[in-house]
């Protein structure tokens, strides 16, 4: 056993590295063990204000706090506490199995070397379960719940009357502090509940039943109190609004789902499922021969073997163990959240039980035939050591690639092209630290930013968020740097905003390790340019990527995604067909919207349908939802007479156009501006409406001349729209000395400003607002300011759209005189202490 432990040590270490590569989680967990020993309270540090943190229980901080004393904020650290937990796991389990083993081998010792190299093979098998491997080597509450789980089940099995106090309180402290880890450690409480309420002479155990309720309430009421608990109000909310027979019908769905994870996780490697562990090698995953059905029959076997084993050692924690495992299929069956993850922790207790269930069934169904004893031993062995090589195979590519990643550097993403999970935030995080200001707030695609970073953060899924999202989300988070994957996973980001967004100038400063940092400024031109981002760049990449990995699914998702943004669906369709399968929830989703695309609603319908059964759906529940509801609703219309159809309408168009307007795909809003002109039947209403999205274009790329000339083409002088652009124009040409001054260049100071001229600027930056460039306004007020210091109006205005854009030091100027001419407006005094909110710091 020493030799397996040794081992396991070897396999972990060839795995450290500094990526966190879970996310929100494990960073979550390492910034509040440090928030944990610096103010001995559970709160968001990276977030302003320090909101209490309740979306995760504290006991896996609690376990990182001695890693947080000696090294802060270090991954590696925090890893090699997950290892410890996982060495201390193994020797338990293996204690506790050998326990068993005695129990199960009484009167025939010759049996002995059987359960002892049946054990030890066993453990071989978990300590190379690519699955354990790779949750033993990140930060997560896994590995340290299930070493409590073993614990605990390992103090049951030494059930003796009477009950000896040590154990009875090391088993209190315990259980109490197992819902802390994971909240579904309320599962083998109840078991426990159970087990000792039938007897009187367990009833001691209900006191750490108790104890440990009374722990989980208190937690549970504290979260209430905060109004944070989003996780058990879904599951209730959820239950409540599906009713009785969905509900049950649901709750079927997802047990049949955790049992496929659960055989894949004791079969790694088997058809039909995508393994958490496939998004860390890199060129996707070797499959074990044969049909899905007969892993599910092997795995449906071990099930019932050690469950044998635990109806045979009941008294020896074979019914705790059983109802654990019962109890916690309850609780995943209501749970909203589909992971594979959830049932790892009930791997350790299924092994335990297989090798004492597999003597127990030799002895009663062999007797005294010793010829097939060895047969089903050796037959067993065999198996045992078929699935330790599958493994092994696994386990090689995982550490292979780690080492790869290590000794590469830069070059390992330039010539591997790893999946987002290799990004490393954490070196990002320091370029952050060493080149922001401290008070800099960032948005960030994965929290462990801030472990290095040190800066206030907020966590966006980039490749979810419209533009005008991002653009709301920068504005109320005051966020200067935005931090996503770099290009190379081509569908993370908004990419075509780098030189197409009219508010903010989005300029890449960092483009290092699988991750960008844009640096966010104001857009003083309100154009679009031509420099970071090119039409076709995303699909190339994705394409190349692909074709030199075809076996990666991340690669298969991005390239599938892209084939849907360009309306691609056949070929979407014909690329997901030609896959030699389909194991994940993102490609089910993306090939319903294709079929959607083609207008094949009951298919589109089947796949969205599939996907909500599959683990991981989750995370694109609103999506699946809303395919499978558009797919729904398809299907109705068609059932009634059909309508004329207006695709080819201009209205139709021209509101397309205007929608992608608001996306900033200015691309479309010329193809669908231009089919307008095309159609035959457009009123002469409908074409001036194009002519003025003709002039709004050329503006945004600086061709003024050309925009007088599409208003031209305008039929009426009582067009608003049209009006508008021509005031602007015409403001300026006649403040041109105004806006053609190079930024910040001394001008000559004057007493105040001409009232016509003033009068022209309020008019223009009103127009630069509407028109949704800010920026043009911001850089119009500061000619002025520079021109009239002392005018109250331009500076009110300039300092309105300085805060706007986050210019603290020089909003704060514009407000503190502009307080000294208005002590008593409220206004200005909301605004300076805005300005001061803004300037904290975090405190890490």
């Amino acid at each position: 056993m020493i030799a397996i432990l040794l081992f396991f040590s070897v396999l972990s270490v060839a795995r450290l590295n500094q990526i966190y590569f879970f996310s929100p989680d494990s960073p979550d967990y390492v910034l509040m063990a440090r928030g944990l020993v610096n103010d001995f309270e559970y709160r968001q540090i990276d977030f302003p204000g320090a909101p209490y943190f309740t979306q995760r229980p504290p006991g896996m901080s609690v376990l990182l706090i001695p890693a947080a004393l000696v090294a802060p904020y270090n991954v590696i650290a925090a890893k090699v506490t997950v290892i410890l937990t996982a060495l201390i796991m193994l020797a338990l389990l293996y204690r506790w199995m050998s326990r068993l083993a005695q129990s199960a081998i009484e009167n025939e010792p010759e049996l002995n070397g059987t359960a002892h190299w049946l054990t030890l093979l066993v453990m071989l098998l978990l300590t190379t379960n690519p699955h354990f491997l790779l949750f033993s080597t990140i930060i997560m509450s896994e590995i340290p719940f299930m070493a409590f789980t073993v614990a605990i089940l390992y103090l049951i099995s030494n059930d003796t009357a009477p009950i000896n106090k040590q154990n009875l309180i090391l088993l209190t402290g315990l259980l109490m502090f197992l819902p802390f880890i994971r909240t579904i450690g309320v599962a083998l409480i109840l078991a426990i509940a159970i087990w000792a309420v039938v007897r009187r002479q367990r009833w001691p155990y209900l006191i750490s039943v108790v104890c440990s309720l009374a722990t989980t309430g208190l937690w549970i009421l504290r979260n209430n109190s905060l109004k944070t608990d989003i996780y058990t109000s879904s599951t209730f909310d959820e239950i409540r609004q599906a009713g009785f027979s969905s509900t049950l019908l649901s709750m079927i769905n997802r047990s049949l789902n955790h049992f496929e994870s659960l055989c894949n996780i004791l079969f790694p490697n088997m058809p039909g499922r995508a393994p958490r562990y496939e998004r860390f090698l890199l060129d996707g995953n070797h499959v074990l021969p044969g049909p899905q059905l007969i892993y599910f029959l092997a795995c449906i076997l071990i099930l019932s073997i050690a469950i044998y084993g635990m109806l045979k050692l009941w008294n020896k924690g074979g019914a705790v163990s059983l109802f654990y495992i019962l109890i916690t299929f309850g609780i995943l069956s209501v749970w909203p959240w589909m992971q594979p993850r959830y049932t790892l922790p009930l791997l350790p207790v299924i092994l335990a039980f297989f090798p004492v269930g597999f003597l127990f069934l030799l002895k009663y169904v062999t007797g005294s035939k010793i010829l097939v004893k060895k047969s089903l031993v050796g037959i067993a062995m065999f198996t045992g050591i078929a699935i330790l090589c599958s493994q092994s195979i696994t386990d090689y590519r995982l550490i292979h690639a780690n080492q790869q990643l290590i000794f590469q550097g830069e070059q390992f993403y330039q010539t591997q092209l790893p999946s987002t999970h290799y990004s490393d935030f954490v070196q990002a995080g320091r370029w952050i630290k060493e080149n922001t200001p401290e008070n800099a707030r960032i948005l960030t695609r994965q929290n462990d930013l801030a472990t290095t970073g040190h800066r206030f953060q907020k966590l966006v899924y980039f490749e979810q968020t419209r533009p005008a999202q991002l653009r709301e989300l920068i504005q109320k988070f005051s966020s200067r740097y935005l931090v996503c994957f770099d290009k190379n996973a081509a569908d993370t980001f908004p990419w075509h905003l780098l030189d197409h967004d009219l508010i903010y100038r989005l300029t890449p400063v960092y483009s290092k390790s699988g991750i960008m940092i844009i640096e966010v400024r104001p857009n003083y031109e309100g154009t679009i340019r031509h420099q970071y981002w090119q039409k076709e760049e995303m699909m190339n990449v994705a394409r190349q990527t692909f074709e030199k990995f075809p076996n990666r699914v991340s690669a298969q998702v991005t390239y599938l995604s892209l084939l849907l943004k360009t309306e691609n669906f056949h070929e979407a369709i014909s690329f997901v067909e030609a896959l030699p399968e389909v194991s994940d929830v993102r490609i089910v989703n993306f090939l319903g919207w294709a079929y959607i695309g083609q207008r094949e609603y009951p298919k589109a319908l089947q796949e969205f349908s599939k996907a909500l059964r599959m683990p991981g759906q989750s995370s694109i529940s609103l999506s699946i939802h809303r395919g499978r509801d558009l797919a729904q609703k398809q299907l109705t219309k068609n059932t009634v007479p059909a309508s004329p159809d207006k695709s080819g309408e201009p209205g139709r168009n021209l509101q397309i156009a205007k929608e992608y307007w608001k996306l900033s795909d200015f691309d479309r809003v010329l193809k669908f501006t231009q089919k307008v002109f095309d159609a035959n039947k457009s009123s002469q209403a409908e074409l001036d409406q194009a002519h003025v999205l003709l002039a709004r274009l050329h503006l945004i790329k600086g061709e003024t001349q050309q925009a007088v000339e599409e208003l031209k083409q305008v039929s009426t002088t009582e067009n608003a729209e049209a009006n508008e652009l021509r005031d602007r124009i015409h403001l300026e040409e006649s403040l041109s000395d105004l806006l053609n001054l190079p930024p910040h260049q001394k001008t000559e100071i004057t007493d105040g400003l001409d009232p016509k001229q003033q009068a022209a600027i309020q008019k223009l930056v009103s127009i630069y607002e509407s028109e949704g460039i800010p920026g043009k306004a911001l850089r119009l007020l500061e000619q002025a300011h520079m021109k009239t210091p002392l005018n109250e109006k331009i500076l009110k205005l300039l300092a309105k759209f300085q805060l706007f854009y986050n210019l603290v030091p020089e909003a704060e100027v514009s407000y503190l005189t502009l307080q000294e001419m208005n002590p008593d407006d409220q206004e200005v005094a909301a605004a300076l202490e805005k300005i001061e909110t803004l300037k904290k710091t975090p405190h890490f």
